[in-house]
C-alpha cells in the first residue's frame, strides 16, 4: 500500500471523530491540554497537511509557516471540508518528488535551515505527527465520555507489538 493510502485512512479517522463531537467539546479549553482545545489540536494536524500541499506546489515545505486558521479550530464543518480537500489532494499523488524542508528550531532568530527531503518522506512525517496528536486528543476526550477505538492515536508498530504479545 502507498503512503498516501495510510494518510487518507488517518484523515478519515479524524473525520469520523469530528462527526461524533459536539461543538462544545470541540471548542472548550481543557486544563489537561494546558488550556488548548480539541479543535486547536485538529487544526494543528490539518495545517501540517496543508503546509505540505502548498509546499509541493513550490518545491519547499515549512511547517513553521502555518496559517493558524481559527475556522478549523472552531467550526467542525469547516474542518471536515478541509479534510475533504486534503483527501482529494492525497488521492491525486502518483509519484514521489523532491522537496526542500525548511525549519527553524531556535527562538532567537528567524533564520531557516534547509534539508533535502521528498513528498513521500514528508507524508510519513505528517502521518506520524497526526497519530501523536490523536493520542493527546484521546486522553483529553476521556473526561467527556467520547468512545474511541482502542487503536485511536496508537502507532501501527505499537498495535503490531501489542498483538504479538497477546498471542
Amino acid at each position: 500500500m502507498k503512503i498516501t493510502y495510510h494518510n487518507i485512512e488517518k484523515l478519515k479517522e479524524i473525520n469520523h471523530l469530528l462527526e461524533q463531537l459536539p461543538n462544545t467539546v470541540y471548542c472548550i479549553e481543557k486544563e489537561l491540554l494546558s488550556g488548548a482545545t480539541i479543535g486547536q489540536h485538529i487544526r494543528h494536524i490539518l495545517e501540517f497537511y496543508t503546509c505540505l500541499v502548498s509546499g509541493t506546489k513550490k518545491g519547499s515545505v515549512c511547517y513553521d509557516d502555518r496559517k493558524r486558521d481559527k475556522l478549523i479550530e472552531t467550526d467542525i464543518a469547516y474542518a471536515m471540508n478541509t479534510i475533504e480537500y486534503l483527501t482529494l489532494f492525497l488521492d491525486n499523488i502518483n509519484c514521489d518528488e523532491s522537496l526542500t524542508l525548511e525549519f527553524n528550531y531556535t527562538t532567537a532568530s528567524e533564520e531557516k535551515l534547509k534539508v533535502t527531503s521528498s513528498l513521500y518522506r514528508e507524508l510519513v512525517y505528517v502521518l506520524d505527527h497526526a497519530i501523536h496528536h490523536l493520542a493527546i486528543i484521546k486522553i483529553a476526550l476521556q473526561e467527556d465520555n467520547i468512545k474511541l477505538d482502542d487503536t485511536f492515536g496508537v502507532a501501527p508498530s505499537t498495535i503490531r507489538f501489542r498483538n504479538s504479545c497477546a498471542q
